[in-house]
């Protein structure tokens, strides 16, 4: 049975009249990456916020480790590490130099330092001024620095925002090796479909504050529809024949469209018009994208 790292219940944030969260119950399992797709403004960070202590819910509980976030906050956030929004660092010092102040702070030891520098991938660079870091560069090391107390959770919050195709997929590749090769938990939040699908395992889908899905992202996948389109000739004589037969079919732009047929039923379809001299010039299949399963979850809503 899996054990629940984050936990919320009927977790809700208002501001005056508007409220930014309503009554959302998470449930984030133990080495999982979890990412927290939504619109922009739907949200996310206002969630993440609250999960992280800095922000006070109106109203619901948080619990992070089994235990409640109100009474065992400092207990709970040395188990935590987070990137939100830009990294924080001082560009006139280097890498190395960065991570040393913070590790004064956390009180860890100073291998660790190196440890969390070959994680990012950011080791020929420990000895470059930030300032000079690009801002892929800048983000993993934000990412370094989120590790350096040696996290059993991390939260990012739109972490490949603003960065290059390159830095996507370094920022990529980087979060999903954290929970197969460090035991690590990530969240990970994002308005971009394509990157959540790439990486996460769960997926939690938020919009206008309601989180109106929560699984595994196989289980979104499947909601894709599937779709058969045949380009036959005479279509609309071949349209009518097989409605006439009880087949549920669509005739659109001079193509027959089937919805979800197995194997068998289409082999059934196609003797029936090849025996009536149809000729078969082609046959497709096409499945709903994730993007069109995320804009119709979220009626439309523009978020990509």
């Amino acid at each position: 049975m899996s054990v629940n790292i984050i936990e919320t219940r009927h977790l809700t944030k208002r501001f005056k009249q508007h409220q930014a969260v309503v009554d959302v119950n998470l449930a984030i399992p133990k080495g999982e990456i979890f990412g927290f797709l939504g619109p922009n403004g739907a949200g996310k960070t206002t969630t993440i916020r609250m999960i992280l202590g800095l922000m006070k819910p109106t109203h619901g509980k948080i619990n992070v480790f089994g235990q409640d976030l109100q009474k065992e906050k400092l207990k709970i956030l040395k188990r935590v590490g987070s990137l939100v929004e830009s990294p924080s660092y001082y560009g006139h010092l280097t890498a190395y130099e960065n991570l040393e102040v913070l590790r004064k702070i956390l009180d860890v030891p100073k291998s660790r330092i190196e440890e969390v520098l070959r994680i990012v991938r950011l080791s020929n660079e420990s000895n470059r001024k930030v300032k000079g870091f690009s801002l892929g560069m800048k983000q993993r090391l934000g990412i370094a620095a989120s590790l350096l107390g040696n996290p059993e959770l991390l939260i990012l919050d739109e972490p490949t925002n603003g960065l290059d195709p390159s830095g996507i997929l370094e920022m990529r590749e980087l979060i999903k090796q954290l929970p197969k090769e460090h035991g690590i938990t990530v969240l990970v939040s994002s308005h971009l479909l394509s990157e959540i699908d790439q990486m996460a395992t769960q997926v939690g889908i938020i919009t206008k504050g309601n989180l109106i899905f929560q699984d595994s992202i196989d289980v979104l996948r499947e909601k894709a529809q599937t779709k058969l389109k045949m380009r036959v000739s005479d279509a609309e004589s071949a349209w009518k024949l097989l409605l006439s037969q009880g087949v549920t079919v669509e005739l659109e732009n001079g193509l027959l469209q089937l919805g979800s047929v197995d194997d068998e039923r289409i082999a059934k379809i196609v003797a029936s018009l090849v025996k009536e001299r149809y000729s078969i010039y082609r046959i497709e299949e096409e499945r709903m994208s994730l993007e069109s399963i995320f804009l119709e979850m979220t009626k439309g809503e523009r978020s990509l």
